[in-house]
This record gives structure tokens, sequence and C-alpha cells, in this order.
């Protein structure tokens, strides 16, 4: 996991400022970076903040199973897609009801309630658009022909043609774009077969939030690569995750004018370049926190800096290892609760208060 920290201290020591105007933030980012899992050293989860193991592999099977609806994922208590959701729904429905507003979030709590306990209305309102899932199994070519891009041009693909460099997941649909809820961040992905013998992926992500999107990003490819490797009967070595805009929130105003000050931006990160022990981090994170406006009202935890300060604080230790709890194919193995298909042996992260909230 020093990968996933040294691109943590890149983005706070030298990343730019830029704001979002879907989600209100300000973020420090940069445009690109790659990080290489050696998938036989160890899965790549993070071992300095707890992994929601579960709820990547929920989410991963939820997509390679073609759904498009939050109940399916809401159903096995994961919570993950709610608020975009719930913002798919406000804007389809022109409610106009303002982000980050008490308001929001109480109609929020009122949408998953209704999800969770009226059938129609969440086959209805639950609906995300085309997205992952649906590109994945039902992509619609300008012909009107479906394709199902994990079964056939992945899968298929490399079963028949081992040497193939074709087998690629595409979720980034341009022309359906607006139809969906959110447009993927993992956007593309590339299967290789080497020496007959070994499995490896690239996948680009397109957007990355960095402390909550990123550990999940790299934790589910190498399961979809790993669950493949397994119904070809080959190993799953590498993983190459490339990224886009890669970026950390920073929350919104009052607390985002902080780092909006060009004396502030710059203090803060001469601070972070100048760090030489992993205690360093923890003072930055009091003096940010002393000088730094408190964040509004039902806008807690939207600020990534603090959790990200404290993270880096911990020593990465031994990463975990991956098992395949059962032998069925791909395509029956997806259709179980996560627990029964997968779990992580020896991962014993650190354990801290890191919820922060996701920006939608």
């Amino acid at each position: 996991m020093e990968q996933y920290h040294v691109l943590l201290k890149r983005l706070l020591a030298v990343g730019d400022r830029q704001y979002n105007e879907r989600t209100g933030h300000l973020m420090l980012g940069k445009a690109g970076h790659q990080s290489v899992y050696d998938l036989r050293a160890g899965f790549p989860a993070t071992t300095t903040k707890p992994l929601f193991f579960r709820g990547v592999v929920e989410e991963l099977f939820w997509m390679a199973r073609g759904e498009r609806n939050v109940k399916g994922l809401i159903d096995r208590g994961i919570h993950i897609w709610d608020g975009n959701a719930f913002d798919h729904y406000v804007k389809r429905n022109k409610l106009g009801i303002k982000k980050h507003t008490p308001e929001w979030n109480s109609r929020m709590a009122e949408y998953i309630q209704k999800i969770e306990e009226d059938p129609e209305f969440a086959a209805k309102e639950g609906d995300l658009g085309p997205i992952y899932g649906h590109q994945w199994r039902n992509w619609t070519g300008s012909d009107g022909k479906k394709v199902d891009q994990l079964k056939d041009n992945v899968i298929g693909g490399l079963k028949n043609l081992p040497g193939t460099r074709y087998a690629l997941l595409n979720a980034y649909k341009v022309d359906e774009l607006e139809q969906m809820s959110l447009p993927a961040c993992h956007a593309l992905a590339q299967f290789n077969i080497f020496e007959n013998k070994y499995l490896d992926v690239q996948m680009f992500q397109r957007s990355c939030d960095v402390f909550l999107g990123v550990p999940f990003n790299t934790a589910s490819y190498p399961v979809l690569a790993t669950l493949i490797a397994q119904e070809l009967g080959l190993e799953a070595r590498e993983f190459y995750h490339s990224f886009g805009n890669v970026h950390i929130y920073t929350g919104v105003a009052p607390r985002s004018n902080f780092l909006r000050d060009d004396d502030h931006f710059r203090a803060f990160q001469k601070k972070v370049a100048s760090v030489s022990d992993r205690n360093d981090f923890m003072e930055i994170r009091e003096w940010y926190l002393k000088h730094a406006p408190a964040e509004g009202e039902g806008q807690e935890r939207k600020d990534h800096i603090p959790f990200i300060l404290q993270q880096l604080g911990f020593e990465p230790k031994k990463l975990p290892v991956l098992e395949v709890l059962a032998k069925d194919s791909f395509f029956e193995l997806i259709k179980k609760p996560a627990k029964e298909a997968v779990r992580l042996r020896d991962y014993n992260p650190q354990q801290w208060d890191s919820k922060a909230e996701m920006a939608a």
C-alpha cells in the first residue's frame, strides 16, 4: 500500500485546485498517475484504514450481473450508490432540492426508505440509467444490436483467442451519458494473457476520488481479474491502475474557503512537502483543523484532508490474501452473496474512524 500513500502525499503536496460544479466541492488534483500491483504478492486492500470488502464485491457482482437499479444493492445492505440514486431522482423529476442542505439530507433518507418499502416506486425511481452493469452486459450498437462485452468480448474472446488484444470492457458510452446517474468513473479495462499462464488487467479511471473511491476500485478489478482467471484456468498476475483526474475532496464552503486562499494553500502544501516523519502528518492535521473553518451543518466529513493526513500517519501493514470460496462458473459465482464467493485471509487493517462522506 506504499504506492497508495505516495499518491496521497503527491496530491497533498503538489496537487492543483479545481472546483467541481456538479458536486459543489473544491478539490486538490492532478491529471494523471499510475500504480502497478503484483497480485501474487498479496491483495491490494488498504491496510492503513479498513476496506469495506463486502461492499466492493457486492457492487462488482451487481455490475457483472448487468443490474442498474440501486435496490439491488440496498437489498444486500450496500448504500454506496444512495447519493447518486437520489441525485438522479431529483433531476429526473425536477424537484429543485438544493444540495448540501438539511432538506437534501432529510429527503434522501425518505427516498431510500421508500426504495426499501415500495417495490413499484423502486422499480421506477431506483433506476440509475445505463451505467456500468448495463454497458458491460447490454451495450447497444448504432444498429440496435446488443453486445454482452463481459461474456463475449472478454471471457469468450480470451477463451477463443488467448493472444487477443480486443478483450476490453468499456462503460463510457458517449451517446448515453446524459441518461446515466453518473457517467462511468472506471471507464475502460483491458485484459491480456501472457505466457499462456497469466492474466493481467489494466483499468483506466477517468475520475478518481482518492480517499473513498480509489481503494474500492483498486480492490474491485483484482477480484474481477481473479474470478475471470479462475474461469480460464489462469493465474491473475498484475493490475495496472491508470488514473485520469485523480483528486482529494476538500469539502464545501465554508470549510473549502480555507484552501481557496492562496496564502493558506501555499502554507499547507509547504508543510506537507517538508514532512520527514509519519508523525508530522498528525501535526499538520492539528494545524489544519485549528485554522480552517468548521464544516457547515449537514456537511460534516465531506472534507477528506483530515482523514488522509491521519491515514498517512500509519505504517502500511502486510497485504492480505484473496481466497475464492467456490469453483462455480463465473456467471454462477456472481449470483452469490459476496461472503459466499470470496474472502480476504489475514486482513488486519488499522482500525480508526475513517468514515468520510462521498461527494455526490
